[in-house]
């Protein structure tokens, strides 16, 4: 890899059944499905020009199980940023996404440091709610985070850009940055297709 290019891992985690791929496949193709398929792990590249630095993306889907400790112990150490997703209507996610958290804390000197961001998915489902938007921001707030916690919904596109523009507001990387007018614009060109 040149000095002019530089390639940044965002690690997607989270219990089964959340909706990982959904957010990822939302942000990143405007689609949703309903169809649930179990994920082992899905690496998402992307690549970007910006001002002549050549900024690779990749974006790595979890598996939603415990089935593969080395592989969340490897994707940990080697992530320069985190989403933690559980689902509003399901409080083992959450307990969940807190061991997932207390991992990164272990694994990671530097945790502090690192762009990170707790999503609470599914909000269109508001009647089956388990956690709590102020259980979850206690949490976040405990942790450290409190303005990194939001709710999203894949299925209505409600939130999901807004995840990501969290991610490059924390992060200390400038070439990171620089991508920031491209996501306001694309926030703006959702705002205007809800209209």
């Amino acid at each position: 890899m040149g000095d002019s290019e530089q390639r940044h891992r965002l690690v997607v985690y989270g219990a089964g059944a959340v909706g990982k791929t959904c957010i990822i496949q939302r942000f990143l193709k405007k689609t949703f499905t309903d169809h649930y398929k179990q994920t082992v792990e899905d690496l998402h590249c992307r690549d970007y020009n910006i001002n002549g630095v050549s900024l690779k993306v990749d974006i790595l889907d979890t598996a939603g199980t415990m089935s593969f400790p080395a592989m969340r112990r490897l994707s940990i150490a080697t992530g320069h940023g985190f989403l933690i997703i559980f689902s509003i209507d399901s409080s083992g996610s959450f307990e969940e996404a807190k061991q997932i958290w207390e991992q990164i804390k272990e694994l990671r000197s530097n945790y502090q440091d690192l762009p990170c961001v707790i999503v609470g998915n599914k909000c269109d489902l508001e009647t089956k709610r388990e956690v709590q938007y102020e259980d979850a921001q206690d949490w976040a707030r405990s942790e450290g985070m409190e303005s990194a916690y939001m709710e999203t919904s894949a299925k209505l596109d409600r939130g999901i850009s807004d995840i990501f523009q969290k991610l490059l507001e924390q992060a200390k990387i400038p070439e990171i940055r620089k991508l920031e007018p491209i996501l306001k614009r694309r926030l703006s060109a959702n705002s205007a297709n809800l209209s």
